[in-house]
């Protein structure tokens, strides 16, 4: 479902409680009318769309064709109910090659490594020539002393000697390493084997909760890449009320403000509820902030996606002194009957309808203002 495929162009109007005062007539005409005390009510007006609570797309991780599809739209699904599921070929035979290295690693590691036994050979090797460098060392350094040898001969074995010891500890230290390498290798491939098996697990797409399938995009057959969507699911329990607001009205919009909603579907019947939640951001492709509302009494043949148009209510007060929104000047001034010259003011003004103007200061009940604009 594409969001802005059900978005008009905003405006912004405010519109006032039907009074029945003495005041404007619908025409342009001058005259002079009393300010009157009466109820008025200012609203934001915003159009929108309706979708169930929780929506989201679910899409598809790996690349690989629709190999069957376990619903349709308007099913209930549980939590942890497989809905599609995807061939992946190619990820068995991954998965069947990351076993077989996972196996000949483990092999490795074990005690009875082919690779350590074979340096474990070479050590006991070395160390046997050391043994047997050292009680040369020893014997050459008893006859030099009763100089039965030459000293090079004492020398000559004391370099075998020490070739022999370096070459053990060159093994000790190749085979504690290689013991390293080797635990290294087996962590690598159980690592990617639970990747390569959790790769192949998602092909098999399941539901998350308790949701309805509100849409299915593919078919059975069809190639479905990375990332693709699938389908939508929502709380098949409950709708919400998605607004769009324009930037000069979203500061007067709070939380557990009265809405007043119209469906497209059933134009003429008016539905309530309230804000839920204003975003706090503004979205640059519809120009508008999001603002999202509870019905009071969610309609029993709602469907998902039905556009509407709707009114926040803003502010209201049940007395107040207004003038005919004709009074007012574009700079906020009025004018005010006296005996001889008439006197221009400037105003405070409080709610402006699209008819009626609240006064906050400026004039009282008593004076008399011109329908001039």
């Amino acid at each position: 479902m594409k969001k802005s495929a059900y978005i008009y162009y905003l405006t912004y109007v405010l519109f006032a409680v039907s009074i029945g005062l003495l005041g404007c007539s619908g025409k342009r005409t001058k005259e002079w009318v009393n300010p009157t005390i009466a109820p008025i009510t200012e609203a934001v007006f915003a159009t929108g769309y309706v979708e169930p609570v929780n929506f989201f797309t679910l899409t598809a991780f790996n690349e690989g064709y629709l190999k069957k599809s376990l619903v349709k739209e308007g099913d209930l699904v549980e939590t942890n109910q497989l809905l599609f599921i995807q061939d992946q070929k190619n990820n068995t035979i991954q998965e069947q090659a990351a076993r077989n290295n996972l196996q000949i690693a483990r092999q490795n590691a074990s005690t009875n490594s082919p690779v350590v036994k074979e340096l474990e050979a070479q050590l006991h090797s070395a160390e046997e020539k050391l043994v047997l460098d050292k009680l040369q060392l020893d014997r050459m350094q008893k006859l030099v002393a009763t100089n039965s040898v030459a000293r090079v001969e004492l020398d000559k074995a004391q370099v075998n000697y020490e070739g022999s010891l370096h070459a053990v500890e060159s093994l000790k230290a190749s085979i504690a390493a290689t013991r390293n390498n080797l635990e290294q290798a087996l962590i690598n491939s159980q690592s990617q084997f639970q990747t390569v098996s959790s790769t192949n697990d998602y092909s098999r797409l399941l539901s998350p909760a308790h949701y309805k399938v509100y849409e299915v995009f593919k078919k059975e057959g069809e190639l479905i890449r990375k990332g693709e969507s699938i389908a939508t699911l929502g709380d098949p329990q409950q709708m919400v009320v998605t607004l769009n607001v324009d930037e000069n009205s979203i500061n007067k919009v709070k939380e557990n403000q009265i809405v007043l909603i119209e469906l497209n579907t059933e134009k003429g019947k008016t539905l309530t509820g309230k804000v839920s939640k204003v975003y706090p951001y503004f979205n640059a492709e519809l120009q508008s902030y999001k603002v999202e509302a509870l019905f009071d009494t969610l309609p029993a043949s709602i469907i998902a996606g039905t556009l509407l148009q709707a009114n926040i209510i803003v502010d209201k007060k049940d007395k107040a002194l207004l003038i005919p929104r004709a009074c007012l000047s574009p700079n906020g001034k009025v004018i005010k009957k006296a005996e001889n010259n008439n006197d221009t003011i400037l105003i405070q003004t409080g709610i402006v309808s699209t008819e009626w103007v609240e006064v906050i200061q400026g004039i009282q009940s008593s004076d008399q203002v011109l329908k001039a604009y």
